[in-house]
């Protein structure tokens, strides 16, 4: 049986205008360019295109600051960043989630759920967050969105930013299977996070690291026989994590998990 509100393995639509111009600096900039093939479709380079997507529009200029980038910026200052880890590494309790960067079920978790986890439990010291972004979305072999987002958080982590690009990404997630999330997307959404270098973000993006951590994801996700995003798993300190949501969680019995975590002895 699906579990309530999750996406199985296989809403806000994003509209990008404008912006010619700064198309054409970041294009000098970066340097790189992006084939229109298939083959090629996963690769993150410079935003070339202007995408059309879906029926209703949210309009923003190329490279300003993606709608809620301000509480974004607010929600996650001061509390510390290494990789895919938030938080205070040798908190007593580490959440565990593996996303998928175009899932609807995921971007509820992460809009109406996170903040309440960091004020209780992650700016306490009492619990750190372990994001593993994963791509069980992409059905066929000509859809890229959830490896385009994977690819793109994980580079963001390589500077420390992956939860401030991935909470950017979700505030202006796109339809679902319409190819949303174009370069004009991901640079709207990169230029949204303070100090995250854009021309860094694409190199590491298409290397061999990022390449390397999907692997590792990918495996985990294959070993747990996980089905669904998001898929939440808690443990103490230095024990082997186990799932207790699949599918977006009950925020009250959430709570309720992890304060039973920080009970035990």
């Amino acid at each position: 049986m699906r579990a309530k509100g999750a996406r199985p393995a296989s809403p806000r639509t994003l509209w990008i205008v404008g912006g010619v111009i700064l198309v054409v600096i970041i294009a000098v900039v970066l340097g790189i360019s992006l084939s229109g093939s298939s083959a090629n479709a996963a690769t993150i380079g410079v935003p070339s295109e202007t995408p059309t997507l879906g029926s209703s529009t949210k309009t923003n200029a190329l490279g300003g600051p993606m709608p809620g980038a301000a509480d974004v910026a607010k929600m996650l200052n001061g509390i510390p960043q290494k990789g895919l880890v938030l938080g205070d590494p040798n908190a007593p309790v580490q959440l565990t989630e593996f996303i998928d960067l175009q899932c609807p079920a995921c971007q509820q978790f992460e809009t109406t759920e996170l903040e309440t986890l960091l004020k209780d439990y992650v700016r306490t010291n009492k619990m750190s967050i372990k994001m593993q972004p994963w791509r069980i979305l992409d059905r066929t072999s000509t859809e890229f969105d959830s490896l385009r987002g994977q690819k793109a958080t994980i580079a963001a982590s390589m500077q420390n930013k992956a939860f401030n690009f991935a909470q950017n990404l979700y505030n202006n997630q796109g339809v679902e299977d319409t190819g949303w999330l174009t370069n004009v997307a991901i640079a709207n959404i990169a230029s949204s996070v303070d100090g995250l270098d854009t021309r860094r973000l694409v190199s590491d993006a298409n290397g061999p690291a990022t390449a390397n951590t999907i692997k590792t994801i990918d495996a985990l996700g294959t070993a747990g026989q996980y089905s669904a995003t998001p898929t939440i798993l808690l443990a103490k300190l230095g024990q082997t994590p186990k799932v207790v949501s699949s599918g977006t969680p009950d925020l009250t019995t959430l709570k309720g998990q992890i304060d039973a975590l920080l009970a035990k002895k």
